[in-house]
């Protein structure tokens, strides 16, 4: 039998094949993977847990389909996620080449766990499963007072048993103490009962749970009776059988009677973690056919050859015993299989393809692709002749990576897919050395790095490098990723992957558990309908930074050739001008760095008037989370480690103000802070910085005035603002021309005030009535009026007021053109006629509650500007110490770039306590490789 091969994509293009369907495949696979790049996103943080008041250090590496750098997106978003699956805070980061770096602070958060997810405007168009997402768990000790020690099981369905013990943070027993014990689902209280500690601080408890109560998040709050303020939550982890997922999946997709079946199967808990299950497969006769037993993380394989209309069922034993039935797939009468064996040491992969007797047809065939790294790199004609056929793929036609196989039909169909694996060992060679194996505290230390090809050539590469503290930092604790297992691994799978690093570790198994992993979780590839009709993009890349943004009339039909200014406020201050397209839409680009800044969009007329016409931007808002796949962290104080217990004794936030001069600051050296009793106004844009005013009315003040309107509010909370006439400069006696009559204005003591809100300046908008007569009188007095009539308390957040030059200056500066400059400061006189009143909204759009008709405010989040890592210095040997340094990241380097011979050299000094520091170096050359190393140093006393 012949099989018709075509390997390599550049191939596709020339040879000549007896089937101008597979072309039509290729072309079509080739023209979404043109139109659709993948990009993939990993970020290297400087140890796996930290505390309230920490910071976070990262380096993200942004690649494509094939790990060269992604030229799509040059913003990244970086969002904090709480335990309840919130977004607290959002930032944005510049990237650059595909890598970018940044910091983010953890002050101000409260204990517990979080995740960091990140992503780029133009993966959201692949889906919430090709995010990055990492949890974190954030200790806080001064408010913890108990270590424990717990372990949960269930007693039967619906009773749960739980043996916990009780310490202090100085391993002290919490013996004969009376406890309040509380089982809480989120707030739900589930069980409420007394318990009394041991001598040894024990607790042993049964308690039922009500029926079909989820146990994902289940929480026990026990709570010292005699101090209420002693009470620690521990979670109840435990699994009912019912809530374990186990999912059977043949290979290819199908089973097909007659035909053999190689299933993966993959058992996890509600906690996304795996489980490890044993057990038998019986038919419909209750007959064992085959057992089972899982090989790692709740995953692993079984053989079957399944006849037609029998019926297969899993009897499984889960840990504790309990156990669990579970139907296999249904048994199809006809249909084909795929199956893949691929042996590590083989330089060759053998693909089967089987096919049930009423398939077999002369003359016709089907089409097996291969692809890796959104390139096709193997192509085979599969006759249709026998019931069997059997191609020998050489591993040499795919790169590292993931390598999809698809079988198709000659409709182009898609039939069969599997993934397996090919490794060639060609990662970056990277080395990490020191002069020395020992130092002493306080050394300066030289670290040497050396990156090479699988060829031995030297690589130009950009890395990130972490030297952490054993002692307090477990460097395999961070779900034992990094930048290989990601890029070649976890980023083309759905879901989470536990421990992903382990399926290259050399291990004996982990080859087979790899290859159960890529049976079961990549299950599922491409959308083919997608592929057969190319999909319009949602989400634009973002090349640069740009404001998007649509101009409709009164019937959201589009305005063609509509002019729109924007009036950017904020560090910079500029104006731009551009027309819509046929469309409606129009783009402003080519913008200065983005810090904080504020875009007041008009659409104007001919006359450069603002027209009567709906306006918007396009604003790049966080995407809802559709569901959290990354497994929350254990908190710190349960079953805690040595390590963690370090981390957290030596953490300034445990020690009281007394001892803390002894430990010194962790992690950096903060220089002393006055604190001065003035308020503050939260998202203020006050052009002085939050608080620097003469007068500040903030929230707390502003929320008992209720629905009070804000002309009244000003009138009874800031000090000297009143109504009153102002004569205009200018006229009167000698000069020929007719004085003006004094105008009503709004006034502070002796001077005219002008409003800005959110940082938009109210004057800006304002447009004298055209008219032929006389001007209205009080024109302008009126047009603010309605704005601080239309706008209540409840609308307001702060109101700062700006009277002394030294707070009006900037205000002047920013909104007032040369000649009202000129005016404001008349010879002889002395500081500025007008005082500035800053008011914060809570929409924050300016003084618009809404978008009003042809004006838009836009706030776009700004690029978060990285910090520097502090690096003490002790240039002097031996020289008495001021301050104990008990630094857990001793140091965090983002920006190691390797010279043209591989090379690059980076130092930093050690901290005091004697122990063992583990250097961790990733990144990748941007042009397909990737590399990953450590090192260990021992560090001696002083």
């Amino acid at each position: 039998m012949s099989i018709i091969l075509l390997l390599g994509l550049s191939l596709f293009a020339k040879a000549q094949t007896p089937q101008s369907g597979i072309k039509d495949v290729m072309a079509k696979i080739d023209s979404f993977n043109y139109h659709m790049p993948a990009e993939k996103l990993y970020m290297q943080f400087d140890k796996p847990y930290y505390a309230v008041g920490d910071t976070i250090w990262f380096k993200a590496y942004l690649l494509n389909a094939n790990l060269n750098y992604s030229p799509l997106s040059s913003r990244l978003y970086v969002e904090v996620l709480n335990d309840s699956s919130k977004v607290i805070r959002r930032m944005a980061f510049q990237m650059g080449v595909g890598i970018s770096w940044g910091n983010i602070s953890l002050e101000g958060m409260r204990e517990g766990s979080i995740s960091i997810r990140a992503y780029t405007n133009w993966q959201r168009n692949f889906g919430q499963d090709y995010f990055f997402t990492r949890a974190f768990y954030i200790s806080n000790p001064q408010k913890q007072t108990w270590l424990v020690a717990a372990n949960s099981q269930l007693s039967d369905a619906n009773n749960i048993k739980m043996n916990v013990k009780l310490s202090s943070l100085d391993n002290q027993t919490t013996g004969l103490k009376q406890m309040q014990m509380r089982v809480l689902d989120g707030k739900k209280v589930l069980f409420k009962g007394n318990a009394q500690t041991t001598a040894e601080g024990l607790l042993d408890l049964n308690f039922p749970l009500p029926d079909k109560t989820p146990v994902k998040n289940l929480v026990l709050v026990a709570q010292d009776k005699a101090d209420p303020k002693k009470q620690v939550a521990i979670p109840v982890n435990t699994r009912r059988a019912k809530d374990v997922d186990v999912q059977f999946m043949p290979e290819g997709g199908y089973m097909v009677a007659g035909l053999p079946a190689h299933l993966g199967f993959k058992a996890i808990g509600d906690d996304g973690k795996g489980v490890n299950i044993s057990g038998k497969i019986v038919n419909a006769a209750g007959e064992e056919v085959v057992t089972l037993q899982s090989a790692y993380k709740g995953i692993g394989t079984v053989d079957l050859a399944p006849q037609a209309g029998d019926v297969y069922t899993a009897k499984l034993t889960l840990p504790g015993g309990q156990t669990k039935d579970v139907p296999l797939p249904a048994i199809k009468p006809s249909g084909t299989e795929i199956r893949v064996r691929n042996i590590a040491t083989r330089d060759s992969m053998d693909v089967s393809v089987f096919m049930s007797a009423d398939l077999v047809k002369p003359g016709s065939a089907y089409y097996l692709v291969g692809q890796a790294r959104g390139v096709v790199c193997f192509g085979a004609s599969i006759p249709t002749a026998r019931a069997f056929a059997t191609v020998h793929v050489a591993k040499s036609s795919f790169p590292t990576g993931i390598v999809h196989f698809t079988l198709l039909n000659a409709q182009n169909q898609p039939l069969n897919e599997r993934l397996t694996y090919v490794d060639h060992h060609d990662n970056l060679k990277i080395g990490v050395s020191t002069a020395q194996s020992t130092y002493a505290a306080r050394d300066s230390i030289p670290v040497k790095i050396s990156v090479r090809d699988a060829a031995g050539k030297p690589i130009i590469g950009s890395f990130s490098l972490a030297v952490t503290d054993d002692t307090q930092v477990k460097t395999d604790s961070a779900n034992n990723d990094n930048i290989t297992s990601r890029f070649l691994l976890t980023s083309d799978l759905k879901g989470f992957v536990e421990d992903p690093a382990y399926y290259f570790t050399g291990d004996k198994n982990a080859w087979q558990a790899l290859d159960a992993l890529l049976l079961t979780q990549g299950w599922i590839g491409y959308d083919w309908n997608q592929i057969k009709a190319i999909p319009k993009p949602t989400f634009q890349p973002e090349y640069q930074y740009t404001v998007n943004g649509r101009v409709g009339n009164l019937l959201n039909k589009p305005v063609a050739n509509a002019q729109v200014v924007l009036l950017a406020r904020g560090r910079y201050n500029y104006i731009k001008d551009t027309l819509t397209n046929a469309e409606g839409r129009f783009t402003f680009r080519n913008f200065p760095s983005i810090d904080s800044v504020t875009f007041v969009l008009e659409a104007q007329n001919k006359r450069h008037k603002v027209i009567n016409s709906g306006i918007t931007v396009d604003e790049n808002l966080a995407p809802d989370i559709i569901k959290e796949n990354t497994p929350r962290a254990t908190p710190w104080y349960v079953n805690s480690d040595a390590a963690m217990l370090n981390f957290v004794k030596t953490n300034p936030s445990y020690h009281t103000e007394l001892d803390k001069a002894q430990y010194g600051p962790q992690g950096r050296l903060l220089k002393t802070v006055t604190i001065r009793d003035r308020a503050m106004v939260k998202g203020s844009q006050n052009l002085n910085g939050a608080g620097e005013a003469d007068q500040v009315i903030d929230e707390e003040t502003i929320v008992n005035a209720n629905k009070m309107s804000l002309a009244d509010l000003l009138e009874q909370k800031v000090t000297g603002f009143h109504t009153g006439y102002l004569s205009k400069p200018g006229g009167g006696r000698g000069s020929g021309i007719p004085k003006a009559p004094p105008e009503l204005m709004y006034m502070l003591k002796d001077k005219k005030v002008s409003f800005s809100f959110d940082g938009v300046y109210l004057n800006r908008f304002y447009q004298p009535m055209d008219t032929d007569g006389p001007a209205m009188p009080n024109e302008f007095y009126n047009y603010v009026k309605q704005y601080l009539d239309y706008f209540t308390a409840e609308d307001i957040k702060g109101i700062e007021v700006m009277y002394t030059m030294r707070r009006t200056n900037n205000y002047n500066t920013q909104n007032l053109t040369p000649e009202e400059l000129m005016a404001e400061s008349p010879a002889g006189a002395r500081g500025s006629a007008t005082a500035y009143i800053e008011i914060t909204t809570r929409a924050g759009n300016g003084p618009f509650t809404q978008h009003a008709a042809g004006i838009y405010v836009y706030k776009p989040l700004k690029n978060t500007l990285p910090a520097i890592f502090y690096r003490p210095r002790y240039p002097v040997k031996n020289a008495p110490a001021k301050f104990a340094d008990l630094r857990s990241t001793i140091h965090w380097e983002p920006t190691v770039v390797t010279n043209k011979d591989g090379e690059a050299t980076v130092s930093f000094y050690a901290a005091d306590k004697p122990a063992t520091y583990t250097l961790t170096l990733e990144g990748g050359d941007l042009k397909g490789s990737v590399g990953y190393q450590t090192q260990k140093i021992t560090i001696g006393g002083k």
